[in-house]
């Protein structure tokens, strides 16, 4: 993984400052630099997934002649980030507001309120008559389904019984008509997606955070009540080059998969023939064993605690940049002079003895 730090931003110079005046500085996000990395999932349907807007259909999309399943950003995105904010609660290193409710009171830090999931899935809030924006250093793709939607698609029938079990609405002393389709994605479907950062603005701990909150598996799209646990996700791979290439987009991919004419059936098949396609395409290349691998690694040392302090030094960074960024800068300053002065305290080599004796 240390492969994909060339591409990624540095946690300890999140931080720069540029000239506003002949006398003056202001403190912004670190300038961004070259370099793409993009993690590629495999999205399995293990039991029946529900992606709907006010229709009652599944979405989807066409592309290349052919109607497929399409899962929106948020339909995963808002179940990770919120899971990121769980992890960082349970570290106590974050995740102070509830999620889409951040609030900013007059005069409080920025710092109190963005945090690491601020840094990595972005956020926006109002401080007074002031917006506070944070574009997000991962975008997410759409995922979409490998087969065509009508292979990919059911529906059962239900109805919204009263609690004695019929139709009849006591209330207005009348029969009800509480019928309806529910469309679900039938499990064994494959979504392709593909999570990505470019700039270079994502440290390496914000993205082995993303990864965290991607996890193995979880309760995604509508109704959820109803199925419970419906995604496995595995990983295709991790690929960085100092630019973005079309492979990036599920769209390409999916497009490549046809003309390859290469097997997809199951995950082990998806996988092999989406790393094929990606591979050669990027300059630095982690195969699905090895991200796989790092995601089991990153869960068995959540478990026994041993992240704690990572998320700890993350904290009090990602926290600097906000105050920076958005306060007066002044914390900032004040570290490097306490910084300074602890460091002319300390003796010099030049006043040690031979003996070490100050």
């Amino acid at each position: 993984m240390e492969q994909l730090n060339a591409y990624m931003a540095n946690l300890d110079n999140l931080v720069q400052e540029s000239a506003k005046d002949d006398k003056n500085q202001y403190s912004h996000p670190a300038l961004k630099n070259l370099g793409a990395v993009s993690v590629v999932l495999l999205r399995e349907a293990i039991g029946p997934v529900i992606f709907r807007n006010a229709e009652e259909e599944i979405t989807d999309i066409e592309w290349n002649g052919q109607v497929h399943v399409r899962a929106v950003p948020n339909k995963f995105k808002y179940v990770e980030r919120g899971r990121g904010l769980q992890v960082l609660r349970y570290f106590k290193a974050g995740g102070a507001q509830p999620q889409n409710k951040t609030m900013h009171r007059s005069g409080q830090k920025p710092s109190e309120a963005f945090d690491l999931n601020t840094l990595v899935f972005g956020d926006s809030a109002m401080q007074g008559n002031t917006v506070l924006p944070v574009k997000t250093a991962v975008n997410y793709s759409d995922a979409l389904s490998l087969k065509p939607k009508d292979e990919c698609v059911d529906e059962t029938f239900h109805n919204r019984a009263a609690e004695d079990g019929t139709l009849y609405d006591a209330a207005n002393k009348k029969n009800s008509d509480n019928l309806f389709n529910r469309h679900f994605v039938s499990p064994g479907t494959l979504m392709v997606q593909v999570l990505s950062t470019r700039g270079q603005v994502l440290p390496p701990e914000g993205l082995e955070h993303l990864l965290l909150c991607i996890g193995l598996a979880g309760t995604y799209g509508g109704q959820t009540s109803v199925t419970g646990t419906n995604i496995r996700t595995h990983i295709v791979g991790i690929y960085a080059d100092r630019f973005e290439r079309e492979e990036s987009s599920p769209y390409i991919l999916l497009q490549r998969l046809v003309e390859d004419g290469a097997a997809f059936g199951t995950p082990e098949e998806a996988t092999n023939a989406l790393h094929n396609i990606l591979s050669p395409a990027h300059k630095v290349s982690i195969p699905a064993q090895t991200a796989q691998a790092q995601v089991v690694s990153l869960l068995e040392r959540f478990e026994s605690d041993d992240l704690r302090q990572q998320y700890q030094q993350a904290k009090t960074q990602v926290g600097g940049l906000f105050d920076a960024w958005f306060g007066d800068g002044k914390k900032e300053k004040k570290s490097k002079k306490a910084e300074t002065e602890a460091l002319e305290a300390e003796p010099s080599l030049l006043d040690v003895d031979a003996e070490g004796e100050a």
